[in-house]
């Protein structure tokens, strides 16, 4: 007997040579789907322009939230792309959905370069190189292409014209001096104020001292008659004066603290209007007795006797001390 397989096992030799290749199928169906692949991109919004006007550079990188993080480094940019394309504005990076209602988990990130030249010829922008998870991917290099402006050769060249000097004009000078212009009348106004302020701050009377009180009624008639005896009329031979004075001082006593107008009456009628007062009846005939002598040195030019004057003082008062306010709420000396 040889070695060798029967016939009727020649066929299971094609079966042995794809178990092998249906096993990796297998695998690669069950294994879980790769991670996704992020790629940016680098678009111009045109990619000629006339020296000087202005082009805007878009990159933007669109990657997927629900396959994995996608962990994005973006380059440095600065002023410049080139020596010959500047930068003339730089909007960032910002990250928006680009279909949120179908796909809300698709996100890009973008950022707009506004950019220029100002010499002619054909600019290449070289890629821009990102870091994606890891890796470095960069962008399709772009060509930007500047022309001159066409310069119409027929007709002759002209000389740069000289520097031309504006008229004065008023509108023009008040708009670009406006502020100092208001800061001045601000500060004008701000010490007008103050000075009006402080004038009448100076004007201001004072707040006068409150008046001291007033000293109870008998207490002012006593020193009024004690100022009375101090000047000596009588003495000095001028007695109608000094029953005059007394006579004055004893009627306001009597008005203020009776509230008789004693003032502008005769004696017989300030006797008769005491009557129905409070006055006791003999300070009445004190009073009576001072009035009546008053009245005939003043009206009868009697020459009273030095006794006659002392007592008509010493009349007075007692009056005043007898008749004197005494109510517990009455003011003290």
């Amino acid at each position: 007997m040889t070695g060798r397989l029967p016939l009727r096992n020649c066929h299971a030799w094609p079966r042995l040579h794809l178990a092998p290749v249906a096993v990796l199928l297998a695998l690669l169906a069950t294994a879980p789907a790769r991670a996704q692949q992020v790629k940016p991109h680098a678009t111009l919004d045109t990619a000629e322009i006339l020296i000087g006007q202005q082009a805007h550079l878009e990159l933007s990188v669109t990657y997927r939230v629900d396959s994995g993080k996608a962990n994005i480094q973006w380059p440095v940019i600065t002023d410049t792309i080139t020596a010959k394309v500047p930068i003339l504005h730089d909007s960032h990076v910002d990250t928006i959905l680009p279909d949120k209602a179908k796909d809300p988990y698709l996100f890009k990130q973008t950022r707009t370069l506004t950019i220029t030249s100002w010499d002619s010829g054909f600019w290449a922008i070289p890629p821009f190189q990102f870091v994606i998870n890891g890796d470095t991917v960069g962008t399709d290099p772009l060509l930007l292409t500047v022309h001159t402006v066409a310069v119409d050769t027929t007709k002759a060249f002209r000389d740069i014209k000289d520097i031309y000097n504006l008229p004065f004009s008023l509108m023009d000078w008040l708009r670009e001096q406006w502020p100092w212009i208001a800061g001045g009348l601000a500060l004008v106004a701000i010490l007008t104020a103050l000075i009006i302020f402080l004038r009448k701050r100076k004007r201001r009377p004072k707040p006068m001292a409150p008046e001291p009180p007033k000293a109870p009624l008998h207490v002012r008639t006593l020193l009024a008659l004690e100022a009375l005896q101090q000047k000596k009329l009588w003495e000095q031979d001028r007695q109608k004066e000094y029953h005059s004075e007394l006579t004055d001082i004893l009627r306001g006593y009597i008005e203020e603290r009776y509230g008789v107008r004693a003032m502008e009456q005769t004696s017989d009628e300030l006797l008769s209007a005491l009557r129905l007062s409070s006055m006791p009846t003999a300070s009445r005939e004190q009073l009576a007795q001072v009035l009546r002598l008053a009245d005939m040195v003043k009206f009868a030019k009697w020459k009273a006797l030095p006794t006659e004057n002392e007592q008509a003082m010493s009349a007075a008062v007692r009056l005043v001390q007898e008749t004197a306010e005494t109510r517990p709420d009455a003011p003290l000396a």
